[in-house]
């Protein structure tokens, strides 16, 4: 297991045993706190070489509608390019949060969009979360050790 530096905002550890990078909102966060913890996620993916993220917000709230579109439009399309594999991202959210982004069309163009260069499922058991993972490190032909 690896730790990385982050503010208080955000802890972000590699599980070698998993092979996943997992980042934990610690509270709620502003938008540029969000904005930041995503740049800190990808140094931390980049230096462990790791394409799988358990992303788990459900300390957090959501994100502004610009921040949102930030992220599902600009910051996590380029994520393949910066770690030359497709970004598996399962984000772990509060029931509320999760219902939430049903009713956000940003997230509805994304999930849907046939082009998108990246993988994201949303989910509020973390179980189901650490469940696609391993299914999409299957798929890919990675496995995780133990």
């Amino acid at each position: 297991m690896q730790t990385f530096t982050a503010p208080d905002y955000i802890t972000l550890t590699y599980r070698s045993d998993l092979k996943f990078l997992v980042a934990r909102w610690q509270r709620p966060v502003t938008n540029t706190e969000t904005r930041e913890g995503y740049h800190l996620i990808l140094h931390a993916a980049q230096q462990c070489d790791c394409p799988y993220w358990l992303l788990d917000g459900r300390r957090r709230t959501p994100a502004d509608p610009e921040t949102t579109a930030w992220g599902l439009n600009e910051f996590f399309p380029s994520l393949r390019d910066k770690l030359g594999s497709t970004v598996y991202m399962s984000q772990l959210l509060s029931p509320f949060y999760q219902q939430l982004t049903h009713t956000i069309e940003a997230f509805e163009r994304a999930d849907t969009d046939p082009t998108r260069t990246y993988q994201m499922r949303r989910f509020n058991d973390e179980t189901n979360a650490v469940q696609w993972l391993q299914e999409a490190q299957q798929r890919e032909g990675t496995t995780t050790a133990g």
